[in-house]
């Protein structure tokens, strides 16, 4: 994927998704939310949702970055993959680099997961909210029946705005990290064909020895200078 291809769909994706969040503020959806949710989940979610979003665009960034080195042909993850082949071997090689690329993206998966979470515990806190002031034995008295009802319905609009915003965010956030993970797959397949000579176009030729890693006598690996991790 072309380094500004990615951010680019970023870019999209989340203008879309600002478009629609502004249009729910200019409709006063979002006061009449942050209003009927006395327990605040809803901004805690949000919070969490904007903690995601960072970690999905400094990921983008790192990915990015190491895209630019694959195309120079040295530096970054590049060296140090090309290091480990000639330690561990390719296979090995292979199976730590995609292990270390998608582990340190896994965690905004579980921040989308936990999300969902967060609305289900406000459904959770919303019935108990609903249903504090039932008392069966005012049940034949008109006047209290009127406090009841709306404990009820302030309970209930916490359950279902809190399992509303959870939702929606979470799928805005999974959206993010879709794009990061496919990201991340052609990083590591461009790594892959990189270190082994592949031409991405699909041809294939002969590795370039200035880029091979340096070797000792001992046919030990010497670390080439520049090599970082993502």
């Amino acid at each position: 994927m072309n380094q500004w291809l990615l951010w680019s769909r970023f870019a999209a994706i989340n203008l879309f998704g600002a478009a629609g969040l502004a249009l729910a503020w200019l409709n006063g959806w979002v006061d009449t939310i942050v209003q009927a949710d006395s327990s605040r989940i809803c901004i805690l979610i949000f919070l969490l949702f904007l903690a995601g979003l960072a970690a999905v665009a400094w990921r983008i960034e790192k990915v990015t970055s190491e895209l630019d080195h694959v195309e120079r042909g040295q530096g970054g993850r590049l060296d140090a993959f090309r290091q480990a082949i000639v330690r561990s071997g390719s296979a090995n090689a292979t199976r730590a680099l995609e292990l270390r690329l998608f582990g340190r993206i896994i965690f905004i998966r579980q921040i989308g997961n936990a999300l969902v979470m967060l609305g289900l515990i406000g459904t959770v806190v919303g019935f108990v909210e609903a249903l504090k002031g039932v008392d069966p034995a005012q049940a034949s008295d008109a006047g209290a029946i009127g406090g009841m009802v709306g404990g009820m319905i302030h309970g209930m609009g916490i359950a279902l705005y809190t399992t509303l915003v959870g939702s929606v965010l979470s799928l805005w956030l999974t959206a993010n990290y879709q794009l990061l993970a496919t990201g991340t797959a052609n990083l590591a397949a461009a790594l892959i064909d990189a270190a082994h000579g592949v031409d991405p176009e699909g041809g294939t030729g002969a590795p370039n020895r200035s880029t091979l890693p340096m070797t000792g006598e001992a046919g030990l690996s010497r670390p080439a200078p520049g090599s970082a991790h993502v």
